[in-house]
Protein backbone atom coordinates (compact mmCIF):
# COMPACT_ATOMS: atom_id res chain seq x y z
CA UNK A 1 0.00 0.00 0.00
CA UNK A 2 1.28 3.38 -0.93
CA UNK A 3 0.37 6.65 0.80
CA UNK A 4 0.89 10.27 0.10
CA UNK A 5 -0.71 13.59 -0.38
CA UNK A 6 -0.90 16.01 -3.21
CA UNK A 7 -1.01 19.75 -2.67
CA UNK A 8 -2.86 21.50 -5.45
CA UNK A 9 -2.05 25.21 -5.74
CA UNK A 10 -4.32 25.90 -8.74
CA UNK A 11 -1.80 28.43 -10.06
CA UNK A 12 -1.56 30.55 -6.91
CA UNK A 13 2.16 29.83 -6.61
CA UNK A 14 2.65 31.17 -10.15
CA UNK A 15 0.66 34.33 -9.38
CA UNK A 16 2.60 34.98 -6.17
CA UNK A 17 5.90 34.35 -7.97
CA UNK A 18 4.90 36.88 -10.66
CA UNK A 19 4.03 39.50 -8.04
CA UNK A 20 7.31 38.99 -6.17
CA UNK A 21 9.23 39.19 -9.46
CA UNK A 22 7.43 42.45 -10.28
CA UNK A 23 8.85 43.93 -7.06
CA UNK A 24 12.34 42.61 -7.82
CA UNK A 25 12.56 44.58 -11.06
CA UNK A 26 12.04 48.00 -9.47
CA UNK A 27 14.66 50.50 -8.33
CA UNK A 28 13.91 53.82 -6.66
CA UNK A 29 16.27 56.78 -6.35
CA UNK A 30 15.56 59.50 -3.82
CA UNK A 31 17.36 62.81 -3.55
CA UNK A 32 18.08 66.05 -5.34
CA UNK A 33 18.07 64.91 -8.97
CA UNK A 34 19.86 66.72 -11.77
CA UNK A 35 17.99 69.10 -14.01
CA UNK A 36 16.66 71.86 -11.77
CA UNK A 37 18.67 75.07 -12.24
CA UNK A 38 19.07 78.02 -9.89
CA UNK A 39 21.12 81.05 -10.93
CA UNK A 40 22.85 78.99 -13.62
CA UNK A 41 23.85 76.18 -11.27
CA UNK A 42 22.34 72.71 -11.14
CA UNK A 43 20.63 72.35 -7.75
CA UNK A 44 22.01 68.78 -7.50
CA UNK A 45 25.56 70.19 -7.58
CA UNK A 46 24.70 72.68 -4.85
CA UNK A 47 23.13 69.85 -2.82
CA UNK A 48 26.31 67.77 -3.18
CA UNK A 49 28.45 70.69 -1.99
CA UNK A 50 26.26 71.03 1.09
CA UNK A 51 26.07 67.30 1.72
CA UNK A 52 29.82 66.63 1.48
CA UNK A 53 31.23 70.11 2.18
CA UNK A 54 33.82 72.00 0.16
CA UNK A 55 37.39 73.18 0.72
CA UNK A 56 39.53 75.63 -1.19
CA UNK A 57 42.95 74.83 -2.69
CA UNK A 58 44.63 75.55 0.66
CA UNK A 59 42.36 73.10 2.46
CA UNK A 60 40.23 75.68 4.26
CA UNK A 61 36.65 74.68 4.73
CA UNK A 62 34.35 76.85 2.66
CA UNK A 63 31.11 74.95 3.19
CA UNK A 64 31.00 72.52 6.12
CA UNK A 65 29.63 69.06 5.42
CA UNK A 66 25.97 68.83 6.32
CA UNK A 67 25.25 65.21 5.36
CA UNK A 68 21.48 65.39 4.98
CA UNK A 69 21.44 62.47 2.52
CA UNK A 70 23.27 60.20 4.97
CA UNK A 71 20.88 61.16 7.77
CA UNK A 72 17.91 60.66 5.46
CA UNK A 73 19.14 57.27 4.23
CA UNK A 74 19.48 56.07 7.82
CA UNK A 75 15.97 57.24 8.58
CA UNK A 76 14.61 55.55 5.45
CA UNK A 77 16.49 52.33 6.26
CA UNK A 78 14.94 52.36 9.74
CA UNK A 79 11.48 52.81 8.24
CA UNK A 80 12.15 49.91 5.87
CA UNK A 81 12.77 47.66 8.88
CA UNK A 82 9.32 48.47 10.24
CA UNK A 83 5.83 47.07 9.96
CA UNK A 84 4.45 49.72 7.59
CA UNK A 85 7.04 48.83 4.93
CA UNK A 86 6.42 45.10 5.34
CA UNK A 87 2.69 45.67 4.94
CA UNK A 88 3.31 47.57 1.70
CA UNK A 89 5.30 44.66 0.28
CA UNK A 90 2.69 42.18 1.49
CA UNK A 91 -0.02 44.22 -0.25
CA UNK A 92 1.64 43.42 -3.59
CA UNK A 93 1.81 39.73 -2.79
CA UNK A 94 -1.84 39.56 -1.71
CA UNK A 95 -2.90 41.55 -4.78
CA UNK A 96 -4.44 44.57 -3.06
CA UNK A 97 -1.85 46.90 -4.71
CA UNK A 98 0.32 46.73 -7.80
CA UNK A 99 4.12 46.85 -7.64
CA UNK A 100 3.99 50.26 -9.35
CA UNK A 101 1.60 51.64 -6.72
CA UNK A 102 3.83 50.41 -3.90
CA UNK A 103 6.96 51.81 -5.60
CA UNK A 104 5.26 55.21 -5.82
CA UNK A 105 4.22 55.08 -2.15
CA UNK A 106 7.75 54.10 -1.08
CA UNK A 107 9.24 56.88 -3.22
CA UNK A 108 6.85 59.50 -1.86
CA UNK A 109 7.44 58.43 1.75
CA UNK A 110 11.23 58.39 1.25
CA UNK A 111 11.35 61.81 -0.40
CA UNK A 112 9.13 63.21 2.38
CA UNK A 113 11.54 61.85 5.00
CA UNK A 114 14.50 63.34 3.11
CA UNK A 115 12.83 66.76 2.96
CA UNK A 116 12.04 66.59 6.69
CA UNK A 117 15.70 65.82 7.43
CA UNK A 118 16.81 68.76 5.25
CA UNK A 119 14.58 71.11 7.24
CA UNK A 120 15.86 69.84 10.62
CA UNK A 121 18.65 72.41 10.96
CA UNK A 122 19.45 71.23 14.50
CA UNK A 123 21.21 68.23 12.90
CA UNK A 124 23.90 70.35 11.27
CA UNK A 125 26.83 72.53 12.17
CA UNK A 126 25.43 76.07 12.62
CA UNK A 127 26.29 78.85 10.22
CA UNK A 128 29.31 80.95 11.12
CA UNK A 129 28.75 84.57 12.18
CA UNK A 130 30.27 85.68 8.84
CA UNK A 131 27.80 83.54 6.91
CA UNK A 132 24.87 84.86 8.94
CA UNK A 133 25.98 88.46 8.31
CA UNK A 134 26.39 87.79 4.57
CA UNK A 135 22.95 86.18 4.38
CA UNK A 136 21.34 89.10 6.23
CA UNK A 137 22.96 91.54 3.83
CA UNK A 138 21.88 89.45 0.83
CA UNK A 139 18.39 89.08 2.33
CA UNK A 140 18.81 85.31 2.22
CA UNK A 141 17.58 82.71 4.67
CA UNK A 142 18.98 82.42 8.15
CA UNK A 143 18.76 78.64 8.46
CA UNK A 144 21.44 76.12 7.63
CA UNK A 145 21.14 74.80 4.03
CA UNK A 146 19.14 77.89 3.12
CA UNK A 147 20.71 80.61 1.04
CA UNK A 148 18.82 80.99 -2.19
CA UNK A 149 16.19 78.58 -0.90
CA UNK A 150 16.64 76.34 -3.95
CA UNK A 151 17.19 73.17 -1.91
CA UNK A 152 13.96 73.77 -0.02
CA UNK A 153 12.06 75.03 -3.07
CA UNK A 154 12.90 72.06 -5.29
CA UNK A 155 13.36 69.55 -2.48
CA UNK A 156 14.10 65.87 -2.65
CA UNK A 157 12.18 63.90 -5.23
CA UNK A 158 12.08 60.27 -6.29
CA UNK A 159 12.40 58.40 -9.56
CA UNK A 160 11.19 54.86 -10.15
CA UNK A 161 12.90 52.66 -12.72
CA UNK A 162 11.38 49.41 -13.94
CA UNK A 163 13.60 46.74 -15.47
Amino acid sequence: MRGGAKFETKGFDRVIRQRVNALAGISITVGIHRGKMNEGLDVATYAAWNNFGTKNAMGWELIPARPFMMYASRRIAGWMQGQEYRQLLASVIDGSRTAQQVATIIGMKSSLMTNQVMHASNLYKPNSPETIARKKKKNGGQRVLEDSGSLFRYGATFKVKYS
